[in-house]
């Protein structure tokens, strides 16, 4: 029975395995990624925050996928995320991950400070359209300022060998749940930054993300 399991939680990963990703369909982009000090629903990309002696900035920062359509494929609905790579990356500060906590059940086959490549068979399930993947607690070293939380395109591992992936601008990907037979498509996914102790104007919160929607592809419908 163990072994069983152990087994539908590799094909979960599968969905972002380099091995296998070549076999994969390319949904477009359909998400955002928010970075926020929040989990929402009111998300928070900003904070300030005074350092404490010899420690410096702690922060919760969440990483929740939002903006999604109520889609389905092959008449199925779009109810969870079964799989997802994305690189964090830190400007600003040096930077140490405390904790990572995913949601119950998850396999983390990433390696690197800040790499998640996770998959869970049941799936993470849309919450009003929003699924929490990660919330990591972050320690910013020394009296950090003008730090900038992002994702970096280049920690995605599979996204070369999924044919309309590579030459997308994709900055995260993502699929459906092995439970609703949805791992054959995966996605690309834009982010929203999130920024420590920012001085002057603040930034612009227009996502970051790819061409090519899923609308263009002709695989979906709206329920």
């Amino acid at each position: 029975m163990r072994s069983s399991v152990r087994i539908l939680a590799f094909l979960v990963l599968i969905v972002v395995s380099a091995a296998t990703a070549s076999a994969s369909t390319w949904g477009g982009h359909h998400g955002t990624i928010r970075l926020s000090f929040s989990e929402g629903p009111e998300f928070e990309h900003f904070l300030s925050s005074d350092p404490l002696p010899k420690v410096g900035v702690v922060v919760d920062l969440y990483a929740v996928l939002s903006d999604i359509a109520p889609i389905y494929y092959n008449n199925e609905k779009y109810l969870s995320v079964g799989g997802f790579e994305l690189q964090l990356k830190v400007d600003g500060a040096e930077w140490e991950i405390l904790a990572t906590d995913l949601s119950e059940r998850s396999i983390n086959a990433g390696i690197g400070k800040g790499c998640l490549y996770v998959g869970k068979y049941n799936g993470i399930k849309f919450v009003d359209g929003n699924a929490t993947l990660v919330h990591w607690r972050i320690r910013l070293l020394g009296e950090p300022e003008n730090v900038v939380f992002s994702l970096d395109p280049e920690g995605l591992n599979s996204c070369e060998l999924i044919e309309g992936c590579k030459d997308s601008g994709t900055q995260a990907i993502w699929a459906g749940s092995g439970a609703a037979k949805q791992v054959g498509v995966v996605f690309s996914a834009g982010y929203i930054p999130a920024y420590v102790n920012w001085k002057g104007e603040k930034p612009d919160l227009t996502p970051v993300r790819g061409e090519g929607d899923w609308e263009d592809t002709g695989l979906f419908t709206l329920e």
